[in-house]
């Protein structure tokens, strides 16, 4: 990282700001880095920052407020800067609001917590002797002499606890250079075991097959030499993926580099982090949200001074600013998980891509079932592809067969089909487990009236309130708005009227528990699995056994590996087969396919091998015929035909401005207004304003514009060229949504 040799300096501020000011260093004889952190005076008020440079020289020295302190702390990285710059520029958002995320959680810089160590200037004993020689008193001698034990230096403590010797006496040897002082974190040695412990097993690959050495070896040859690859590491379920980058781990530790692991969901920390325990013997600094602070404040100091083996965490682990990185790994990285539809929209694979390329770091994307545009990428020679087309354990692909409920329906009033049932029975005789999957938590999805006929909505949404018949509650899971269910219509007043429709998983446990009593059924669902603990000890009773019947909803459809799960059954596959989002076929079999895959992993007799039962009411779907062949690529081949005909993603660019107002008329109006300064281009088209499927929202009225683009089309310079001709109103809110994943 440059110095900054002037005394004028150029600070970027966390906050919605995207040019720097410039301040004057009070200690002018001192050279800063671009990157250190610094608190300003900004108005009134105090606010963190970091050096981007040296000052402008526009404003007279004279009229320069002072940086009020230089935090003693490692610069943020190069490569940390550049991502919040291209991320700022890409998604049209401020740099200081993405700062403001990699300076996260600000209590670790404000209050870190470091010792002084200090470090000897003579390291062998000759030298001592020879300054003895000179002049030195006893307890200085007693210093030198403890140090020369040791290489690195050792703390204020330990000196003073070993050798009698005061404060003072240290402070008078550093102005002395007998000593040189340094401070480090306390957190130093969080991780500190990761070195020496994946050194102790390394490059033993006997228990991979041909295609997972293979792979291991081509992503180690670019952590070695420092290559940016971009990786697809495309497998089918129960290929041993985990176990493939573990491998890859195990060498960038070996190089003395950090790695950075994402998941989509705090769901799979869990089992994740018992595997990664076993294989390396020490645990990964693990950053999400149910994280406390004081953690988070250790992870991200030992994560910039270097010290971090691994951190694994959701999409803001990201944002850490690691100063050593030399590898990145997304896993499972076709879910909409790592795009951010809240504050800063931006897509954390996409984002991960380009960081690997600032830090000269190879980067393996992970999936049973990429995403349209990462399959695309790879197709096209632009990533590695790298195929594991085997199950690791030997066990063969499950056997998929489709139930047509309009030839075998379920009974009335029930949702689960006779011949799905016979072989829940069949499974239950032989003690081997089985899933349902359904996607709608809550117990019904519509409560509707029979007396009027009124479907009970939520109050602050264009949305129905869902029944937890569990908690005798109505809930909205768009804003969270709940209600105590009284079976009271509030339109007409009729009592006892208000029936359930349509099935959520706690309907569907209720049909297992009456049909089989004795079965031991357990719910999994974000509803019921609130905490860490309460998800660690129910799948450990799943792998342990001691469940007969899952019901889940996407939470158990990926990353979960059940040895005695022998068939899996879909309650509903056609949700989400239709509708007018883009991207709503490729999501339905992603995760068809992801929750099809939990079935017979360790089932290495054909006889013996897993079951998935697909209901539906739509068997001549291709999506559904093609899990049921088990023919994933034709599906993708079929659907980039489709978008190459609409020409859409990945043959075209996406955009969505988002307007939103509590006040529905001054909506129409801006929305209209906004409309007739549309840009006109040859290769972008403008789409709305349209109402927004959900117009009402969080009590907030919605309107979109959808804009489309050739590739080449710098998409960003229209949208903000267009905005910045129109002031938008106090009452109206404008998100830009740049490739955009939700269309509602």
């Amino acid at each position: 990282m440059k110095n900054v040799n002037s005394k004028e300096v150029s600070v970027l501020v966390s906050g919605p700001f995207n040019e720097p000011f410039d301040y004057v260093l009070e200690d002018k004889n001192t050279n800063f880095s671009v990157g250190q952190v610094v608190l300003v005076p900004f108005g009134k008020r105090k606010i963190v920052g970091i050096i981007i440079g040296d000052g402008t020289k526009t404003i007279p020295e004279t009229k320069l407020k002072t940086v009020l302190q230089v935090y003693d702390l490692e610069p943020i990285p190069k490569p940390s800067i550049e991502l919040m710059n291209f991320l700022a520029s890409w998604y049209c958002v401020f740099k200081g609001l993405v700062l403001k995320m990699i300076l996260s959680p600000i209590e670790a810089i404000t209050s870190p917590d470091y010792e002084k160590v200090y470090k000897s200037n003579y390291p062998n004993e000759n030298e001592i002797n020879e300054f003895e020689k000179i002049k030195i008193t006893y307890k200085r001698k007693l210093v030198l002499d403890f140090l020369l034990n040791f290489d690195i230096g050792k703390s204020q403590n330990d000196i003073i606890k070993h050798t009698g010797v005061s404060k003072a006496i240290l402070r008078d040897m550093v102005q002395k250079n007998i000593i040189q002082e340094k401070k480090v974190f306390k957190n130093r040695n969080l991780d500190s075991n990761f070195l020496t412990n994946s050194k102790e097993n390394k490059k033993n690959y006997d228990f991979l097959n041909l295609e997972q050495k293979f792979a291991v070896d081509r992503i180690n040859d670019s952590i070695v030499n420092t290559k940016s690859d971009c990786f697809l590491l495309d497998g089918v379920t129960g290929s041993g993926k985990t176990e493939t980058y573990f491998e890859t781990v195990r060498t960038c530790l070996d190089q003395g580099k950090q790695v950075l692991i994402l998941l989509p969901e705090i769901v799979l920390t869990p089992d994740w982090e018992k595997r990664f325990f076993q294989k390396f013997s020490f645990a990964p600094l693990v950053w999400n949200s149910e994280i406390t602070k004081k953690k988070k404040k250790k992870i991200w100091l030992s994560a910039l001074n270097g010290t971090a083996g691994v951190i694994v965490g959701a999409r803001s682990a990201l944002m850490i600013p690691i100063s050593n990185l030399g590898l990145i790994i997304v896993d499972e990285e076709h879910e909409q998980a790592f795009k951010q539809e809240e504050n800063v929209r931006y897509n954390a694979r996409d984002m991960a891509i380009y960081r690997s390329k600032r830090s000269f770091a190879p980067i393996v994307l992970a999936s049973a079932t990429p995403s349209l545009e990462t399959f695309y990428n790879a197709k096209k020679g632009k990533y590695v592809h790298l195929t594991l087309p085997k199950r690791a354990t030997g066990a063969t692909l499950p056997h998929i067969k489709l139930i047509d409920l309009s030839v075998h329906p379920a009974d009335k009033g029930k949702w689960l089909s006779p011949l799905l049932l016979d072989e829940i029975e069949s499974k239950l005789k032989n003690k081997d487990q089985t899933l349902l999957f359904l996607n709608r938590r809550g117990y019904a999805p519509l409560s509707i009236c029979n007396s009027c006929g009124n479907k009970i909505k939520c109050v602050n949404c264009d949305t129905w309130l869902v029944e937890h018949r569990s908690k005798n509650i109505l809930v909205c899971h768009h804003c969270g708005y709940s209600t105590i269910f009284e079976n009271i219509c509030k339109k007409c007043g009729a009592e006892g009227q208000i029936k359930a429709y349509g099935p959520g998983i706690e309907r569907i446990e209720e049909e297992i528990n009456e049909t089989f009593p004795q079965a031991r059924s357990i719910v999994l669902s974000s509803d019921t699995m609130n905490n860490h603990k309460i998800l660690s000890e129910t799948l450990s009773k799943i792998k342990n056994n001691k469940v007969d019947i899952v019901i889940g909803t996407q939470m158990i459809a990926k990353g979960h590996d059940f040895p005695n799960l022998k068939l899996v059954g879909i309650v509903d596959s056609d949700v989400g087969l239709s509708g007018g989002d883009l991207r709503a076929s490729e999501r339905t079999f992603q995760v068809l396919q992801q929750v099809s895959g939990r079935s017979g992993r360790h089932s290495e007799k054909e006889e013996d091998k897993g079951i998935v039962l697909i209901q539906t009411y739509d068997s001549k779907n291709p999506i559904i015929n093609a899990i049921a062949r088990n023919n994933r690529n034709e599906f993708f081949d079929k659907e980039l035909m489709s978008r190459q005909y609409a020409k859409m993603p990945p043959y075209s660019r996406l955009a969505s401005i988002i307007l939103s107002s509590r006040l529905e008329r001054k909506l129409e109006t801006f929305s209209s207004d906004l409309l007739k300064l549309a840009p006109l281009f040859k290769n972008v088209k403008i789409f709305g304003p349209a109402p927004a499927p959900i117009y009402f929202l969080r009590g907030r009225y919605r309107r979109r514009f959808l804009i489309k683009s050739d590739k080449n089309v710098n998409i960003q310079d229209v949208i903000l060229n267009w905005i910045k001709k129109i002031k938008t109103p106090n009452n109206v809110k404008l998100t830009i949504d740049i490739d955009p994943f939700s269309f509602m």
